[in-house]
């Protein structure tokens, strides 16, 4: 199999969201991100993550905490305000582009999104593959836990995308695999 993947992990960052609009129970939360971080450590080499709160830096933490490499980024002139969430991270980075450049770029930096869970943020970064695709012919799958959300991607947004869905770690790993064997 190619070389392990680096990825954009994207979500809400009102982590409520996956308990209010997926599956997912507050009681299992924590055991939700330590099997997810298992399944993404065989193959991920690194995860790129906007230092805010919320579920892409809870899970992060655990990836870290299982040998994972974590890439904090930051908008510029935003320091002090993520200084909190620095010791998370293998690395940190100020991102020059602002929150803007953050939510439409910092996916160029990798080769997937895994989302877990829906906000406006995580549906323009998984939006705006149809850009990088279109005019910097760069395809980044997006793959989204299904047991975070409530329904799919309308198809007007999904049929421009290169979306695939997961319901639990095995598809997870098997999406991740397919992924890998298509590099």
């Amino acid at each position: 199999m190619k070389n392990k993947l680096i990825s954009l992990l994207a979500g809400p960052t009102d982590k409520t969201k996956i308990f209010r609009f997926g599956i997912i129970k507050p009681e299992e939360y924590e055991t939700y991100l330590r099997e997810t971080s298992e399944t993404l450590i065989k193959h991920i080499e690194s995860i790129n993550i906007i230092l805010d709160e919320g579920v892409p830096l809870d899970l992060a933490k655990s990836f870290r905490i299982i040998g994972g490499a974590v890439i904090g980024y930051f908008p510029k002139g935003t320091h002090n305000q993520f200084y909190r969430n620095f010791i998370y991270c293998s690395d940190v980075e100020e991102f020059d582009s602002g929150w803007f450049g953050l939510n439409t770029c910092l996916s160029l930096r990798g080769d997937i999104i895994i989302a877990l869970g829906l906000s406006p943020g995580t549906m323009v970064e998984i939006s705006y593959t149809k850009y990088h695709m279109k005019y910097l012919k760069r395809e980044l799958p997006v793959l989204l836990d299904m047991r975070t959300i409530t329904n799919r991607i309308p198809i007007e947004v999904s049929e421009d995308i290169d979306l695939r869905y997961f319901s639990n770690n095995k598809e997870l790993d098997s999406n991740l695999s397919a992924i890998r064997s298509e590099r």
